[in-house]
């Protein structure tokens, strides 16, 4: 992308970044409706055996405050390939019980999806909200979780595919978790998996 395509906001983002542990590129994000800055760290994509690596990166959009995730390949030329938008969902677990309760009162349409986790190893429960899979135009909605074990310090997700009946449940582990949203037991913005 040309300099002369960038806004001076971008620009300012991306001299902000430590060019030496990470190398920043530009995607337009199709929820947002706006080219957002990622930090792409460098050395778990060199240090990768894979030929691509897959990248979830988590934010929102401040102007209606849509939590959501770009999910995307990178090569070890930091190419980008197939950016794609999706909903994320985060764990609540380590929430206190009048903070559990606030989220089941808000939260009253949810299927539970039991998927095993490779992270985790053993199975976890996905609390997916009808919404999303009602609303969903295509065969398989992808939706990335995050979350994170009770004595573990470092959350990761799985990227979900659930067809219209919750029945076909294809996963993915993404290689990096880029994460500007904060949850109050996050302690990190980059979870290397």
């Amino acid at each position: 992308m040309d300099s002369e395509e960038m806004t001076e906001d971008l620009l300012k983002k991306i001299e902000k970044i430590d060019s030496d542990i990470f190398n920043p590129i530009v995607i337009h994000c199709e929820r947002c409706n706006k080219k957002v800055v990622i930090p792409i760290p460098i050395q778990p994509i060199l240090e990768s055996e894979k030929r691509e690596v897959l990248i979830t990166y988590v934010h929102k959009n401040n102007k209606n405050n849509d939590k959501h995730c770009l999910v995307f390949e990178v090569d070890h030329d930091f190419n980008i390939l197939l950016p794609k938008a999706i909903d994320v969902i985060i764990s609540t677990v380590s929430s206190t019980g009048n903070e559990k309760k606030k989220v089941e009162q808000k939260t009253s349409d949810l299927r539970y999806v039991i998927i095993n986790c490779e992270k985790c190893c053993k199975n976890i429960h996905v609390p997916v909200p009808t919404k999303i899979i009602e609303n969903s135009d295509i065969p398989k909605t992808p939706i990335t979780y995050i979350h994170k074990e009770k004595n573990n310090t470092d959350p990761h997700c799985v990227i979900l595919y659930l067809d219209k009946d919750y029945g076909d449940r294809d996963t993915r582990f993404p290689d990096v978790l880029i994460l500007y949203l904060f949850p109050y037991w996050l302690k990190k913005k980059y979870c290397f998996t």
